[in-house]
């Protein structure tokens, strides 16, 4: 199964050169409503048409306070984030009650074909709304 995301890679650069996403968590927000959201972009400059078989796959995973508490899959995903130069707020359900560390890393799996795996990890210390 490692050998598809390279496969896929082969596949969109044979058929046109097509633009690989880059994705990357830009920030950790705590909303009003206590809840901790996400705002994750992607770079590309063309659209990416998912293969089937990677819908499955774990594209975010979150942890707090060191404690992997959440995996999200591809298709838990708002399909924009898989749009040219674009940009999704994913509002998960957790909620920020006291100080804590939030890691968010994304496409871990390599479900995804990207051109930067590198930027896929933020870290965060988040204060709970006042």
């Amino acid at each position: 199964m490692k050998k598809l995301p390279l496969f896929l890679w082969l596949a969109l650069t044979m058929l046109g050169g097509a633009d690989l996403p880059d994705f990357r968590t830009s920030d950790i927000l705590v909303l009003q409503d206590g809840f901790i959201a996400l705002k994750i972009e992607n770079s590309a400059d063309s659209d990416l048409a998912l293969p089937p078989q990677a819908r499955d796959k774990v594209f975010l995973s979150l942890a707090i306070n060191g404690v992997r508490r959440a995996e999200y899959k591809v298709k838990a995903m708002d399909p924009t984030i898989f749009l040219r130069r674009s940009f999704i707020v994913f509002k998960t359900n957790f909620r920020s009650g006291q100080p804590m560390r939030i890691r968010i890393e994304l496409n871990s799996e390599k479900a995804v074909p990207e051109t930067d795996f590198s930027n896929n990890i933020l870290e965060k210390d988040l204060l709970p709304p006042l």
